[in-house]
């Protein structure tokens, strides 16, 4: 029994000072949660090293443990590490080019934006001439032009029909020409008398007239001995024809082959137009005795280029002098404001520039025409009307 007693009393002097330091340090980690907030996780360390050391205590120290105050540190939340990186600055190599920065003032105009329609890699099929004819006959009768075939017409009657209907056709073309020549004559004589000035329209109408009256007589004698072959000559020889004889689908195929071709030479002859800007764009005018290829310039403007040189120099000449009498005309009336958008297109592709596309707008075509007048009103020392516009249209064929 003593020595029982004994023992129990040495085990109790050990067990009692831990239990003892539990109490208190338990006691002094829940004053320390109260009291520091940034403190927590040591204090989590301290109880959970107490709770591991508790298991070999008695109940009483369980016991004592469970009436400690809960504690008044919330549950910990998710930390966020807010420490954003440098911003990086894009290198001179990156996917987005920045556009070249404005350069300063110039005299001249910029060059207008075109956007050409794309031009597609696979050849089209062609159709042949006998179903281009067939084809314009029927866009005239849908249109009103020709009076259409009766539904219950065979073969030998269509044909009869159709020819007759061109016959009176070109008989009202011809008779339109004799109509144009009474008002050319009243227009003169208005102007003689002092009455309202010329406008663009009416100059306009009088150089076609002029045209027309110099096709006259040989188109008389095609009509004369074989009208089949009027839809040929549409398609082969369209020059010979008077505006007043030319079906609607025929004007289009017209004005669609002659801008082809105007573009075919743009492209085909780039670095040309551009040695001639460079050795003139210290004086600002070409002298058109110095073209040593004028052919290339004709391609661009729409006139014909065979022939001896002194004939391609005097065809070229004879057009730059209209459009520079046609410029004046626009100035006064305003720059094209007035011009429909069919009536843009043909100004702009008789001055050589047949980049636009069915996607511009009247606004955009109108623009670029101002920009042909502001730049043929730019008049260097020396320079005259036909020298400044063959530099101007040097500028446009070295345009990529």
């Amino acid at each position: 029994m003593l020595r029982f007693t004994g023992k129990n009393v040495a085990v109790n002097s050990i067990i009692q000072p831990r239990q003892l330091h539990l109490v208190l340090s338990g006691q002094r980690l829940a004053s320390g949660r109260l009291q520091l907030f940034h403190h927590a996780r040591v204090g989590r360390k301290v109880s959970a090293r107490s709770a591991s050391t508790s298991t070999s205590s008695s109940d009483d120290k369980s016991s004592h443990a469970s009436n400690l105050p809960p504690s008044a540190v919330p549950p910990r939340k998710h930390r966020v590490e807010l420490k954003p990186g440098p911003l990086k600055t894009p290198s001179p190599s990156s996917t987005t080019t920045r556009p070249h920065s404005a350069s300063p003032k110039q005299t001249q105009p910029s060059f207008p934006a075109f956007r050409p329609s794309p031009i597609s890699s696979t050849p089209e099929s062609v159709p042949s001439a006998i179903e281009l004819a067939k084809q314009d006959i029927a866009d005239a009768a849908a249109k009103g032009v020709l009076r259409p075939v009766p539904h219950d017409a065979g073969a030998i009657k269509r044909f009869t029909h159709q020819a007759f209907e061109l016959l009176k056709f070109y008989f009202r073309g011809l008779k339109a020409i004799n109509t144009h020549r009474n008002q050319v004559a009243a227009i003169r004589s208005r102007i003689a008398t002092g009455g309202a000035a010329l406008s663009r329209a009416e100059s306009r109408f009088i150089r076609t007239f002029r045209q027309d009256a110099l096709k006259l007589i040989p188109f008389v004698i095609v009509v004369v001995v074989m009208e089949e072959l009027i839809p040929f000559i549409a398609l082969y020889v369209p020059r010979m024809l008077p505006s007043t004889c030319v079906l609607p689908g025929q004007r289009d195929r017209i004005n669609a082959k002659a801008r082809d071709s105007q573009q075919l030479v743009l492209a085909g002859n780039w670095q040309l137009f551009d040695v001639l800007r460079k050795e003139s764009e210290s004086s600002g005018f070409i002298p058109t005795l110095s073209l040593k290829n004028p052919g290339a310039l004709c391609g661009v403007v729409g006139v014909p280029a065979w022939g001896p040189l002194q004939l391609i120099q005097w065809r070229l000449h004879r057009h730059l002098q209209n459009i520079a009498s046609d410029d004046k005309l626009l100035k006064q009336e305003g720059c094209g404001r007035d011009l429909t958008l069919p009536e843009l297109k043909e100004a702009l592709q008789e001055r050589g520039m047949s980049m636009f596309s069915e996607r511009n707008s009247a606004d955009e075509l109108r623009a670029q025409l101002k920009w042909w007048i502001d730049m043929t009103g730019i008049m260097p020392e020396g320079a005259d009307d036909i020298s400044r516009r063959l530099f101007v249209l040097s500028v446009i064929g070295s345009h990529k």
